[in-house]
């Protein structure tokens, strides 16, 4: 009987203590698949992609898309990224049955998936369907510039249905004349709506771009984000999304933003993912430089009652070449030193 009540109490405080890993809090943060440091550059698109609708077994949803790196390029690292929401069987969530290949000079070729990340919404209710990302290695697949067609089919034979949002293509690159680069490649399924019961704070979800860099030798750092359904609420008077870089994600005050413009910290923009009914991905591109850290840089994405997904998040940093005169990337000191001059003038123009 004691050890009955033993193993109860156990029970218990596991749940406690290990919650649940799917809801609507900012619980599965975006994992890194690549980290490398090259001459290059790095493109991330959508193609044509469009919502799909409901797709029945044996439907088959297509995007396009355009390669088109430097003559003398070679392609380094190329990942596909298929969005799909709703999948479900009837009234259960359930996951997809995906078959999905690439097409380039009217050649076909299968693809395996190389990653699935999910999410739910993680409580009991109706319409509990499951989303997630599918990623596809096509380092292999994809050598030159060109169009690239890639396909995914509902391969199901039990009634399961699912929708696609669309799918995105990163394509990173190795090219000579091109600057020295370093650069992370976040990627997963975060689901976060702030509603029943979970607050704008709990609905935020961080990814960290470990490492240690030079900042003074960074020329040009910039933040891709990826984030399906976000902001597709749209009119709404009050903010719906954040994304934070190197910045918690809390109320900073008046002060607070005054800090930031004179040392250089980390910076928040609101409501910066807006998608359409038709295009339901929302992609934002966002120069970062004069907000890094030293090191273990990091940017955070919020809800506000939007629901999004987030999905990618990749960091480049462009570095200077030798002898280049380097950009003043410490104004923000020298306009603290210019309100203490005015401000010593001043004083000594009332004496």
């Amino acid at each position: 009987m004691w050890m009955k009540s033993y193993l109860i109490l156990l029970s218990l405080l596991m749940i406690v203590i290990f919650p649940v890993s799917a809801s609507y809090a900012g619980d599965k943060p975006l994992t890194t698949v690549n980290h490398d440091v090259h001459r290059g550059g790095v493109d991330f698109s959508l193609g044509n992609s469009k919502y799909s609708g409901e797709m029945m077994s044996n439907d088959t949803y297509t995007v396009d898309f355009e390669v088109a790196v430097p003559a003398n390029a070679s392609i380094r690292f190329a990942r596909a990224y298929a969005y799909w929401v709703w999948s479900k069987k009837g009234l259960e969530g359930i996951y997809p049955t995906i078959n999905a290949s690439v097409m380039h000079h009217g050649v076909a070729s299968p693809v395996s998936h190389d990653s699935r990340y999910t999410d739910t919404k993680g409580f009991a209710a109706r319409y509990d369907f499951f989303s997630g990302t599918d990623v596809y290695d096509l380092t292999n697949r994809i050598h030159e510039n060109g169009t690239y067609s890639i396909s995914l089919r509902n391969s199901a034979y039990d009634e399961r249905t699912l929708c696609l949002q669309g799918i995105g293509l990163l394509i990173i690159y190795e090219y000579q004349d091109s600057p020295v680069i370093e650069y992370w490649v976040n990627e997963g399924c975060d689901m976060i709506y702030a509603e029943h019961g979970i607050t704008p704070e709990m609905a935020t979800t961080t990814t960290y771009f470990k490492g240690g860099i030079d900042t003074e030798k960074v020329s040009r750092a910039y933040l891709v984000t990826a984030s399906p359904s976000g902001g597709l609420t749209q009119g709404a008077k009050q903010t719906r999304n954040k994304l934070y870089f190197n910045e918690k994600a809390e109320v900073t005050p008046i002060l607070g933003d005054i800090i930031r413009i004179l040392f250089g910290s980390g910076k928040v923009w609101k409501d910066i993912y807006m998608t359409s009914e038709s295009v339901q991905i929302a992609i934002d591109e966002r120069e970062v430089t004069n907000y890094l850290k030293p090191k273990d840089n990091f940017a955070g994405i919020q809800d506000s009652g939007d629901y999004m997904l987030v999905t990618n998040a990749i960091l480049v940093l462009e570095f200077e070449e030798e002898g280049e005169e380097k950009e003043n990337k410490t104004a923000g000191f020298g306009l603290l030193a210019g309100i203490i001059a005015m401000s010593i003038a001043c004083v000594a123009g009332k004496r």
